[in-house]
């Protein structure tokens, strides 16, 4: 794969896709985090927290916000067909649901999936799935939202020391049956197929592996030194 770097160091967080248009954090040790977005013209350009949430949750995001426990900007967010949006906070160990009207439909504590792992990262799967990530348990996680179970798994929850085939999978990609999962600890893309639960080998790549995302605006991914556009 050819990379082409979009961001330096220090721009970077994971990235959101907002209107034909790419929205990261800088986080800055955790105060004060700075918000950017780029569009085609890979111009990286600092924006505010009010256009940042409005391109990546909605108009509404306050009516949200007010009933998170913490700031909208720290949370991973996915929306299914139907507009409801999910959110995770790593810190938290609770998925929240809002359907399209912001009214809360799910609180749903999943420490009892995750065996004490912090969720780093969710998305939505029609039609009734949430991918999860547990990177210090190496695994990640297909949930049922109806049923609140647990319903596939590539991992253990492990608090020992075995990192195949997944080691610090941060985030997930889901795209139809594929779920994409980039693995912090060693560099790895995986591809599984979720029709029959192939795991796939797509890219080994030189630096950590934070997260992957295919995008209108192209295909990206997360390192420790920025955010690149993969080439094709």
């Amino acid at each position: 794969m050819q990379l082409k770097k979009v961001t330096e160091k220090g721009k970077t967080g994971s990235f959101y896709e907002g209107n034909n248009e790419i929205l990261t954090i800088s986080w800055n040790d955790g105060a004060n985090p700075d918000f950017y977005a780029f569009d085609n013209s890979k111009i990286v350009r600092q924006v505010d927290k009010e256009y940042f949430t409005i391109s990546t949750v909605g108009q509404e995001y306050k009516q949200i916000e007010s009933q998170l426990p913490s700031s909208i900007e720290s949370y991973q967010m996915t929306k299914d067909e139907k507009g409801n949006r999910y959110f995770c906070f790593h810190q938290e160990g609770t998925v929240f649901g809002f359907d399209n009207e912001c009214q809360k439909f799910l609180e749903w504590s999943i420490d009892d999936i995750g065996q004490g792992h912090a969720i780093y990262d969710v998305k939505y799967q029609y039609p009734d799935f949430l991918w999860l990530a547990f990177p210090t348990g190496q695994t990640v996680t297909q949930v049922s939202i109806s049923e609140r179970k647990e319903t596939f798994k590539i991992g253990e929850y492990t608090w020992d020391e075995k990192y195949e085939p997944l080691s610090y999978p941060e985030s997930v990609f889901v795209k139809g049956k594929w779920v994409y999962i980039p693995n912090m600890g060693t560099n790895k893309l995986y591809r599984l197929n979720t029709e029959n639960k192939e795991l796939e080998l797509i890219e080994t790549f030189d630096e950590k592996l934070w997260q992957y995302g295919e995008t209108e605006i192209g295909t990206y991914i997360l390192t420790d030194t920025g955010i690149y556009e993969i080439e094709k």
